[in-house]
């Protein structure tokens, strides 16, 4: 295991290595020990050669969790940031039990399990970063909502990808049932079907975002900086899809490096003049209306 866990969000997370530019230190270094964790646990589920493999390997992570013992290396950094941080530790099975349903053909059939996937692999992960950066527990609700909808802008961007991966995770209900091998191909019989599905699930990301934005008002001021500036650039992979028409099949879309230079300036300067709330906020409950726990007692 790499001991520098940086690096690996350099390599791999470059949105959030820019937001990280913006916490201190010692915040970065726990967030990026963390986004190890779960880079490892994602690459296990998509790099194994054998889906029964990947399986045996993420059984034994779930199980060194569950027993608390650190059978690896990158287990005994996780539990130990959560002895740091408070965090509970079972949420590092959420996220593997989510992961793992990338082993076999993935194929969603309704919103409700679309949000639930969302939540597993990345809203856990909000509620893993909320003690790091230092949230108000009345926040955690909303950095699930963050997590939520930064999860929904990634499948929007790997709609073709993903498909060619024989995962569909634009839900049955809003493709009429069309399969993975069929959003592959890319036909221009069901191009206007799927991206009309795409521009469902970026509307559907937006509410996510705006609840997860509305959340900053807990964090410290600095963090509160370095999560909006990650919104505000992850958000934009979803608005230059709709100006492209959603136009799954030319590829995957990327935010260049001076647009987030100026998203990042922009996330700032709504900070300052209140287009980010300054305030508190009830949580809009109908969000994790598809959640099957409660979270304000986790």
């Amino acid at each position: 295991m790499n001991d520098d866990p940086t690096e690996l969000l350099k390599k791999h997370g470059k949105t959030f290595n820019f937001a990280r530019l913006f916490l201190g230190s010692k915040t970065g270094l726990a967030a990026a020990r963390l986004y190890r964790f779960c880079r490892i646990v994602d690459d296990i589920a998509d790099e194994s050669p054998d889906p029964e493999i990947a399986k045996v390997k993420l059984n034994e992570l779930k199980e060194s969790i569950t027993q608390n013992t650190a059978v690896h290396p990158v287990v005994e950094d996780f539990l130990r940031l959560c002895e740091e941080y408070q965090i509970e530790r079972n949420h590092g099975i959420t996220l593997i039990n989510g992961v793992s349903q990338d082993l076999n053909l993935v194929a969603l059939p309704s919103t409700e399990t679309l949000i639930q996937y969302a939540y597993q692999v990345a809203g856990v992960v909000g509620l893993m970063m909320a003690p790091i950066l230092g949230a108000k527990k009345v926040g955690y609700p909303f950095a699930i909502d963050l997590g939520i909808g930064m999860q929904l802008t990634n499948i929007a961007r790997d709609v073709l990808e993903d498909a060619q991966m024989g995962r569909r995770y634009l839900p049955g209900e809003w493709v009429n049932t069309l399969s993975s091998s069929q959003i592959a191909l890319a036909s221009f019989e069901h191009r206007e079907q799927v991206q009309d599905a795409i521009k469902v699930l970026l509307k559907l990301a937006e509410e996510y975002y705006q609840s997860g934005l509305a959340g900053l008002y807990y964090l410290p001021p600095r963090n509160r900086q370095a999560i909006a500036v990650a919104a505000y650039v992850y958000r934009d992979i979803g608005r230059k899809l709709l100006k492209n028409d959603c136009r799954y099949w030319l590829g995957r879309v990327v935010v260049s490096k001076p647009k987030k230079t100026f998203l990042a300036s922009q996330a700032l300067w709504h900070l300052n003049i209140a287009v980010i709330p300054r305030h508190e906020t009830a949580h809009q409950d109908e969000l994790h209306s598809h959640l099957q726990f409660d979270i304000l007692n986790k």
